[in-house]
């Protein structure tokens, strides 16, 4: 089956290229001096046009100037690459290495008293290439306010997103509802991979190091493969500019109160006519945490991060190499684990948590030693009508957790695994046909995943080795006032496993999946003022390795995988020593149906975007609680793996208004909602709806170059659609009474009551002078005490207090 669609597709492409419908592209522009470059000007802060700033070619006469609606363009050009100069009173100039083929050059100049530098975006400004996906980005000043914070926490400021947390370290973006394997990340240009099954497990990325973080909220399955269930987070790197000369960068350093942290960064870039470089350093060092009333004990943190890339651009072709590397040393909170069953009873119904001790920087048991080195070349050749992207990328990933242990093994970890990944793309955009304009692809990963000996305890998830490849095609086309996209892909995976079961005896399996997967949508405008984009995507995922095989404690909680445990004639999970396959349980692959629309609308001052989205999941993964069980480390609640069908929907909204020249408001809202439509069921973990409102203010003051203040105050509803509780007490009596207590009732609960909603309000200051920037925020400047529904340790301790943090950063 593999063989005839791979062959297929093959065939087809290969036939598409050599058709003369295909062949038939554009002349060689240099050959007649035809050649031109055309643009756009802008402010980089107000995004105005500049009108009569100068766009000079260098070393050459010609050059023009901008009109009053800020556009150029330079005709009658004998070459495809220039640099080009572009200068204004009052702002910044900028030199910039540009060639025809990215026709839709955007500049932004920064004025002479920002931090910020002028910059330029070539081509479209959508990631995926596909103008019908909803995007959100984080870049520029906005994201600097908020970059030494997690990656999911940084996240979490575009609407639509919130964040799953194991404590306060561990922190994972929600998309929608959706988290994990079914959110993909494109971190410097790969897929990121890294042992990401856990809820507990974190992506090991610095949100520092990223100059700008986009968001695809629509399911993008086909173009990057499986996981983009719930959407796309793409993090890219600064961009290497060529000729600019000098040496230049930022050095910037944050301090904060709760947590006693430090972080600093630094990043130096320089660019020449054909090379360019650049190196980054991050390093975070935090004790434990506070909430309002006591200490979070154990949870400090250690970070440290650099990446080095270098390019090479000669003619059509351009080459960037680049080397990243993150790790991480993440304190869990020690409350979060206790001895025996009445304790934990006591534990859940505690003002504070358990071994609460004063204030340290030292990182004890339970924790988490993650690290990732990412190495990846890309290359993009431009040939006369038609263009080729390739890439490899090479990651590994070392993760080891260490639990609260007896004796020796409290110096072991109770989890040691490393996971090898190599990945090559190849994206070949092609000359028009008639109307329509696309991209065909190809993608290859292959995964080594090993649990390292020494644990003493059996493998959490077995060994395995995970290939795939997938093949996909994206079009577009004008449709009267709208642009019309088509797409479909093919993708084909296949795993061997080779773990340990319950009495230590090894197992085997090969496991095989594949999928088809397509998207249309459509982006149109409404008018002078307003848009509308709508996409229907479906998206797949095949169950991963522990949620068909995970055996055994992890972090606080004992979890059983879909082929670890049975349920009974009341409909009470159960552990089994052996291990299930296929044909004694049969586990679908996940398959996605998601439709999104978004409409916007602008007028001078005021912008408006409303979001509204469907998501059918058929044959959806989950994790529930189903009791808890006793070990000889103590009990501790144990959850498991199921299957169903569910749908999650709802709606995001974002308004902004501009009072004055100085005075703005935004205020963004979250409504979702999620259903097990096969058990007319809730789950347990959807995040609850937010409302929040902030009031900024900007300008000159205060001797300063700028200032700049804003206000913000969000509020979290309790979450309504929790499912039933049933208490540790509860489970505690039903078992010393004999009795089940899911013999007639087997619909899904929690241990604890959703906790209130709560309001938050923050407070951030910021001001620049000639190259430094300065910043004061007071986060939870009330000093609330509250706890985060998706916090799974929010059954233990209350989140965060008051914090207040101070930065400063330099730009040379």
């Amino acid at each position: 089956m593999f063989t005839r669609v791979f062959t297929f597709l093959i065939f087809a492409a290969l036939l598409l290229s050599t058709s003369p419908a295909f062949t038939q592209g554009k002349k060689d522009c240099s050959a007649d001096c035809s050649c031109a470059i055309s643009g756009l000007v802008v402010d980089a802060s107000t995004q105005e046009p500049i009108p009569y700033a100068t766009v000079q070619i260098k070393n050459s006469e010609k050059g023009i100037m901008t009109n009053e609606a800020g556009e150029f363009q330079i005709k009658g050009l004998c070459e495809k690459e220039y640099d080009i100069s572009i200068s204004h009173l009052g702002y910044k100039s900028f030199v910039h290495h540009h060639d025809i083929y990215h026709p839709d050059l955007i500049v932004k100049l920064a004025t002479n008293d920002m931090i910020l530098e002028s910059i330029v975006i070539e081509g479209s400004t959508i990631e995926t290439g596909l103008e019908s996906m909803t995007e959100s980005k984080l870049s520029g000043k906005e994201l600097e306010s908020i970059k030494t914070e997690s990656l999911g926490d940084v996240l979490s400021n575009i609407t639509g997103v919130s964040t799953l947390k194991t404590g306060q370290n561990v922190v994972k973006p929600m998309i929608h509802g959706l988290h994990g394997n079914r959110v993909l990340i494109i971190n410097n240009g790969v897929r990121h991979e890294g042992q990401g099954w856990g809820q507990e497990h974190a992506p090991e990325i610095d949100a520092a190091m990223a100059d700008n973080i986009a968001l695809v909220k629509g399911a993008a399955a086909v173009k990057y493969g499986p996981d983009a269930m719930g959407g796309v987070i793409i993090i890219n790197p600064p961009k290497m500019e060529l000729s600019t000369g000098h040496l230049h960068g930022t050095a910037g350093v944050t301090a904060a109160s709760n947590g006693r942290s430090v972080n600093a960064d630094l990043l130096l870039q320089q660019g020449y006519k054909n090379f360019a470089w650049m190196g980054q350093v991050s390093g975070l060092y935090q004790g434990d945490l506070r909430a309002p009333d006591y200490m979070l004990t154990n949870t400090g943190a250690r970070e440290f991060s650099y990446m080095l890339g270098t390019r090479y651009h000669y003619k059509q072709l351009d080459l960037t190499l680049l080397y990243s590397h993150v790790q991480q040393n993440l304190g869990i909170l020690r409350g979060s684990v206790v001895g025996n069953l009445e304790d934990l009873d006591l534990a859940l119904k505690a003002d504070e948590p358990y071994f609460t001790r004063d204030f340290s920087y030292n990182i004890n048991n339970p924790r988490q030693e993650v690290s990732h080195d990412l190495i990846r070349l890309k290359g993009h050749y431009n040939f006369k009508d038609h263009q080729l992207d390739f890439q490899y990328g090479f990651q590994a990933n070392t993760r080891q957790e260490y639990d609260v242990r007896r004796g020796n093994n409290n110096d072991r970890p109770a989890i040691d695994l490393e996971l090898f990944t190599h990945t090559l793309d190849l994206d070949w955009k092609h000359a028009p046909i008639s109307d329509w304009s696309g991209t065909i692809g190809a993608q290859w990963l292959y995964q080594d995943n090993n649990n390292i000996p020494g644990t003493n305890t059996i493998p959490f998830v077995p060994n395995y080795n995970n290939s795939r490849f997938g093949f996909y095609i994206t079009e577009s086309r004008p449709v009267g006032n709208m642009e019309l996209e088509v797409g479909v892909r093919y993708d084909y995976q296949s795993n061997s496993v080779a773990g340990r079961d319950a009495d230590n005896d090894v197992y085997r399996q090969d496991l095989n999946y594949q999928s088809v997967t397509g998207l249309v949508g459509i982006n149109t405008s409404l008018g002078k003022n307003s848009s509308f984009r709508s996409n229907f995507g479906t998206a797949w995922r095949p169950p991963n390795i522990a949620e068909l095989y995970s055996y055994g404690k992890h972090e606080f909680t004992i979890d059983f995988g879909l082929w670890r445990h049975i349920t009974n004639e009341f409909g009470t999970p159960e552990s089994i020593q052996g291990v299930l396959d296929q044909d004694q349980r049969p586990v679908d692959n996940e398959l996605g149906f998601k439709w999104v629309n978004t409409f916007n609308h602008t007028v001078k001052g005021r912008s408006l975007e409303v979001t509204a989205h469907v998501n059918y999941l058929k044959g959806y993964i989950y994790s529930k609680p189903a009791g808890i069980a006793a070990t000889v480390r103590g009990p501790f609640p144990f959850y498991v793996y199921d299957q169903t069908d569910a749908i999650f929907f709802g709606l995001d909204a974002s308004y902004i208004l501009q009072h004055t020249s100085f005075w703005e408001s935004r205020i963004q809202g979250t409504y979702l909602q999620a259903r097990d439509v096969s058990h007319d069921d809730v789950f347990v973990g959807i995040p609850a709806n937010k409302l929040g409102y902030k009031l900024s203010f900007m300008k000159q003051a205060f001797g300063l170059d700028e200032f700049s203040a804003a206000l913000e105050a969000n509020y979290t509803f309790r979450q309504y659609q929790a499912p039933r509780v049933i208490t540790v007490a509860d489970i505690d009596e039903a078992n010393l009474n004999g009795e089940n207590l899911f013999a007639e009732d087997n619909s899904n609960f929690d241990f604890l009551p959703a906790p209130d909603g709560y309001l938050l309000m923050n407070l951030n200051l910021q001001g620049t002078l000639n190259q430094f920037v300065f910043g004061v925020q007071f986060k939870n400047l009330l000093n609330a005490s509250y706890r985060d529904y998706t916090n799974r340790l929010r059954y233990f301790a209350d989140e965060t207090g008051f914090n207040m943090v101070i930065s400063a950063r330099y730009k040379f």
